[in-house]
């Protein structure tokens, strides 16, 4: 049987690094929900879709088949802005659960511990998992994380721009119909605000052991 292990949270919180350094420790294998969605929103862009018409994002998807995309290609500001549109769309979210429940099945031999990425893996996709990890930090904090990442001058203008689109997606995330996110009852809350990579890590880390 394979243990699940979710981490949930907001945009820029660090959640893609966390879950790297843990499947290290733990030798597990990743569960990215949100490569999935940027991988659909790659291919619907890719398809010129007209992303204010549901029903063609809907049939433009169900001829999807999902295969890895190279990195560099999915992160970007206006696939970012994509992926989170789109995964207030029920129909769609039904085709990127599949792709989920997939993943474990095709992987329940392969190793014993998963550790499932995004924004509604402790509430909705995995609801009995054996730990669960929501992660947050203040939305100017993870702007400026977001800058010094992208090798950006602290620059005002620029700064401004990320922490919106940070507010933004947080505030669209939040208030969707279908999955908001926000923690399940029984997560683990991680602020890390005030801490770098290695103290969050060590705190996540021991709360899983």
């Amino acid at each position: 049987m394979v243990n699940i292990i979710t981490v949930d949270g907001p945009a820029g919180v660090g959640k893609g690094t966390i879950c790297k350094l843990l499947a290290k420790n733990l030798d597990a294998k990743v569960l990215n929900s949100g490569k999935i969605f940027r991988t659909v929103s790659y291919y619907l862009k890719k398809n010129n879709v007209d992303f204010e018409n549901t029903t063609s994002i809907i049939n433009c998807a169900e001829n999807f088949k999902y295969k890895r995309i190279s990195s560099n290609k999915l992160y970007s500001r206006d696939i970012d802005l994509i992926s989170s549109k789109i995964s207030m769309i029920p129909r769609l979210r039904k085709i990127t659960i599949k792709i989920q429940k997939d993943f474990v099945k095709l992987n329940k031999n392969r190793t014993k511990t998963i550790i499932a990425e995004g924004r509604d893996m402790g509430t909705v996709i995995f609801p009995k998992a054996d730990v669960k990890i929501f992660m947050w930090a203040k939305a100017e904090i993870r702007a400026k994380r977001r800058l010094f990442q992208s090798n950006k001058l602290m620059k005002t203008k620029e700064y401004n721009s990320i922490l919106q689109e940070i507010l933004y997606r947080d505030m669209r995330d939040m208030s969707r119909k279908t999955a908001p996110l926000k923690p399940a009852e029984d997560s683990y809350l991680i602020d890390n605000s005030n801490l770098d990579i290695e103290q969050c890590f060590n705190r996540i880390l021991k709360i899983i052991k």
